[in-house]
């Protein structure tokens, strides 16, 4: 590669090149300011991310493939990326006042999370097997410090060793799927692939498949690959299971997406009936699981296991409807899901937060913008119209109907049917109960504006879906 096509192509790559040296300078100012240098280095990330995002939107595209065909510069990355930075904006907001109230802020948190990023930025533009790896690794590895980075309190130092070896064996399994896939071509840029695994045995292409499909599997907490979300997401300190627990699984769908098209295109019988089993599988077990939880963090950790089936839904209902499904409900799911972990943010419990659904009795009286915000989000996490989660629902299982997936369909109606038991224990506990022990509401007005912004938004969007759909319709990859 000469230096004019080196240079060309990282035209394309400015965002991440930002928020790189965003990072960098959240990690200098952390270390050579001593006065509140954490929390300065939270306001370059949080910058940065600003930053990366306005120049995200007016960044060149249309380019085709950058760096010999490693990278693709496409509508389809675009719409991801932004959804990464999103995450990553509400995520450090969030933090501000958790770590206030926690009387400790590591200043890690505020580089770890932009190099996360940039990895799931290049992850979800990668068209080659090596470029898909290591921009896995780049995210996966911050990742794992980010659930441990308390490391005197045994939950998060728990969630952190859990996270790191169950990774590491899922990175593992991914990889064994990709050699075999080499191995059967000897080639490693997906164009490439995809004509050469026509003629390689059928056996060995479905057993590359499965093996590089069940690594994305357990980084996206999809059962049977499921069992580390509980523990990491309740041991992990709560601003950073918002950025956890959407952030990744959007890259690992986005890179499932893109290998499905690129890749196994010629397998899509095979992976069609994978995906309606584990869909199926998934939406029953965190629905069911999350109704006898009573810490709320662990039943959103179910809950979140459950919103990654309706999202498998549109991998096995795939065609124009459910990619289309797909890309709607993705967004959405990044503000319902960091609302409902930054919700734990507004009740106070000695120098800590409420974990409880019963810490939220009587929430309503204390804060009734905070009440109708929650009960906003329920709504929509049940899939309740007017809301975003509802319009998201309904995409994906037209897309399961349109494919004649009757099953499919009917198992995520009845599944939200049965999340409305869990979700609305904490909306009674809201609206109908009082609270004997008193516990405070957090005045903080950060938490409560941002849970009041989502809540704004998951309506806007759910009376008019089109705001986000046509950007959505527009971004189908391959389109």
């Amino acid at each position: 590669m000469d230096q004019a096509t080196l240079v060309s192509g990282l035209r394309y790559l400015v965002p991440e090149v930002f928020l790189l040296a965003a990072a960098a300078a959240a990690m200098l100012t952390h270390l050579f300011f001593r006065k509140r240098g954490h929390r300065w280095a939270g306001l370059v990330s949080l910058a940065g991310f600003l930053a990366a995002a306005a120049l995200l939107v007016f960044a060149p595209r249309g380019a085709g493939d950058i760096f010999s065909g490693s990278l693709a510069v496409d509508r389809f990355a675009l719409f991801f990326k932004l959804s990464f930075l999103v995450s990553g904006i509400l995520t450090v907001l969030l933090s501000f006042r958790f770590f206030d109230v926690e009387g400790s802020e590591p200043g890690e948190v505020y580089y770890l999370i932009p190099l996360a990023v940039v990895g799931m930025m290049v992850a979800v533009a990668s068209v080659d097997l090596v470029s898909t790896y290591v921009s896995f690794e780049l995210f996966a590895i911050p990742s794992y410090i980010l659930a441990g980075i308390f490391k005197k309190d045994r939950r998060s130092g728990e969630a952190g060793i859990k996270y790191f070896f169950l990774g590491t064996l899922s990175s593992g399994i991914m990889v064994l799927g990709m050699a075999l896939v080499f191995g059967l071509t000897g080639e490693t840029q997906y164009a490439s692939i995809s004509g050469l695994l026509g003629g390689a045995s059928g056996r060995l292409v479905l057993a590359g498949m499965i093996l590089f499909f069940a690594g994305l599997f357990f980084k996206a907490a999809l059962v049977p690959f499921h069992m580390w979300a509980p523990d990491v997401y309740e041991g992990a300190p709560t601003p950073l299971v918002v950025f956890l627990s959407t952030a990744p699984k959007m890259a690992v769908f986005a890179v499932l997406v893109r290998s499905m098209v690129a890749l196994f295109a010629q397998n899509e019988v095979h992976w069609t009936q994978i995906f309606q089993f584990i869909a199926i599988l998934t939406m029953f077990w965190g629905n069911i699981a999350a109704l006898i939880q009573k810490n709320v963090k662990r039943l959103m950790a179910y809950s979140s296991i459950a919103h990654a089936g309706y999202i498998a839904i549109g991998l096995a209902a795939w065609g124009e409807t459910a990619r289309m499904a797909i890309l709607f409900y993705v967004p959405v799911y990044v503000l319902m899901n960091a609302a409902a972990f930054g919700m734990i943010l507004l009740i106070r419990k000695g120098g800590t937060f409420g974990e409880s659904v019963d810490d939220f009795r009587g929430l309503a009286a204390k804060s009734p913008l905070a009440a109708a915000s929650l009960l906003v989000l329920l709504l929509s996490l049940t899939g309740i119209p007017p809301t975003a989660g509802f319009m998201g629902k309904y995409f994906l299982f037209a897309a399961a109907v349109e494919k004649k997936m009757l099953l499919l369909a009917t198992a995520g109606a009845l599944n939200s049917v049965i999340s409305l038991f869990y979700y609305f224990r904490i909306g009674k506990a809201i609206l109908f109960e009082t609270d004997p022990d008193g516990t405070p509401l957090d005045r903080s007005l950060n938490p409560q504006l941002i849970l009041a912004a989502v809540a704004l938004a998951l309506l806007v969007l759910g009376a008019f879906p089109s705001l986000l759909g046509e950007f959505a319709a527009s971004s189908i990859l391959g389109t």
